[in-house]
């Protein structure tokens, strides 16, 4: 084996192992200089594997199912029932006395009454919040704290797991999540311990690239002041989806795949074939002893919701797609409504979609690092690719990628164009759009630099 040449692999579920190989300094700072042999959790079930024939789960927006337009409405229902039954996480039995006869039935509703007054109070509170840690974010440039989640210079890189996973932690309790749909904190923490042990230590596409996708997501929804808009599902829906957007991913792109003829390429008819992977290890995850876990406190249409999401999300990342997403959301912005359940799910796509790519909204210093990882994978792809005989990628071959070049034509093509497409429908995104232009602007004028590259994540 070449030196720098990552060994193509096995997927999880083939033979249980992921293996690897290369010799460049990952996102959470190890030099690999092995082969490493990562133990995998259990594949998923048939029944939780999305299937070959994917037609329902086609993530164009325009075949969403409206069963759920009234969710709103429902939502709040929701809220009330969760709120009476649990008013503490961690109490199993805090609505046991709702079977008691008529005698006790004042009690209950002066405590619903108590419930309700309460929950205006603590929304006041949130909604306050929410403004303070708007505030943080329109002073990015004053914020250098790579380790604040509030911060636009957040990062990830050079993290170690547990680090992360505390990151994640505190992304789900400052999104409000605990409190709306009563979720535990230990739920959380055993769930984000599992995504991350499903991630490949790889130099760009990595557990860590999912914390940094993430904490964007909490910071797009923050600025817009979202978290007072979007319902408890749609926050949960693509904080998970981010979080697990990458799962098992082989630095290794769907092209390679489909002319490797690999198993996963072949399970999923060389259809969006990453992506449809990395969605299945999400609902194996999901559907685990852990993921009933965390979703145990929401009610069966809530979950319908959640799941439906969370599909249209993960496949949506796919970015062969992106410029029909890009078209279909620029097409609904001066119409667009937020009592249509299209648009919702257009404009999380899009977050998502923007988000993923979103290393230039950081500092130079820190883009710079991640454009650097993701140029490794893509030239050890390029390695294998000439060892194997495969057609070769363009933008990935060693002798001829010409990197700041490179860079500034991704952030003109797909990064830049998707974030002024989101201020046009929500103006607070400008400084976002700002930091982007002025990173734009370095690449630019760092004609010598050796060390960039396009921020594409597939």
């Amino acid at each position: 084996m070449q030196d720098g040449v990552l060994k193509y692999t096995s997927f999880r579920g083939d033979n249980g192992t992921s293996t690897k190989y290369n010799e460049t300094t990952t996102a959470n700072g190890d030099d690999e200089e092995n082969i490493i042999k990562q133990s995998s959790p259990s594949s998923p079930s048939s029944s939780t594997t999305v299937s070959q024939n994917n037609d329902n789960l086609n993530h164009n927006v325009h075949s969403l199912n409206n069963s759920d337009n009234s969710i709103n409405e429902k939502n709040k229902i929701n809220n009330n029932n969760r709120s009476n039954n649990n008013n503490n996480d961690d109490d199993d039995d805090g609505n046991n006395n709702n079977s008691n006869n008529n005698s006790n039935n004042n009690n209950n509703s002066n405590n619903n009454r108590n419930n309700r007054d309460q929950d205006d109070e603590d929304s006041n509170n949130n909604n306050n919040n929410n403004n303070s840690n708007k505030n943080k974010i329109r002073g990015y440039n004053d914020n250098n704290d790579i380790n604040d989640i509030f911060s636009i210079n957040f990062s990830s890189w050079s993290k170690s797991k547990d680090n992360l996973i505390e990151n994640g932690v505190s992304i789900f309790e400052e999104s409000g999540l605990y409190k709306e749909l009563n979720l535990s904190k230990s739920s959380i923490f055993n769930f984000l311990s599992i995504v991350a042990s499903s991630y490949r230590n790889n130099p760009f596409h990595s557990f860590n690239h999912a914390i940094a996708v993430t904490q964007t997501i909490f910071l797009i929804l923050l600025k817009t002041n979202l978290f007072n808009i979007l319902t408890p599902i749609e926050k949960l829906s693509i904080i998970i989806a981010s979080i697990c957007h990458d799962l098992d991913h082989p630095a290794l792109s769907n092209r390679f795949q489909i002319n490797m003829k690999s198993s996963i390429a072949v399970l999923y008819n060389n259809k969006s074939v990453l992506e449809n992977h990395h969605l299945s290890i999400c609902l194996g995850i999901l559907e685990s002893e852990i993921g009933c876990e965390l979703l145990s406190t929401l009610t069966v249409e809530e979950k319908e919701q959640f799941f439906r999401r969370v599909k249209i999300l993960i496949l949506a990342t796919d970015m062969e797609n992106h410029f029909t997403y890009k078209k279909q959301f620029d097409d609904i912005i001066s119409s667009f409504s937020w009592d249509n359940l299209e648009h919702r799910d257009l404009l999380l796509i899009m977050f998502l979609k923007s988000a993923d790519i979103s290393n230039e909204l950081r500092s130079f210093d820190i883009s710079n690092k991640w454009a650097n990882a993701l140029m490794e994978e893509f030239f050890n792809q390029s390695d294998l690719e000439k060892l194997n005989n495969l057609p070769l990628t363009p933008f990935m071959e060693r002798e001829k990628v010409v990197l700041h070049l490179t860079q500034v034509s991704f952030i003109e093509k797909f990064l830049l164009p998707s974030y002024q497409s989101l201020q046009n429908l929500l103006p607070s995104l400008e400084d976002f759009v700002q930091r982007i232009i002025e990173n734009k602007e370095i690449w630019s004028n760092n004609g010598s630099s050796s060390s960039t590259t396009s921020s594409s994540p597939n």
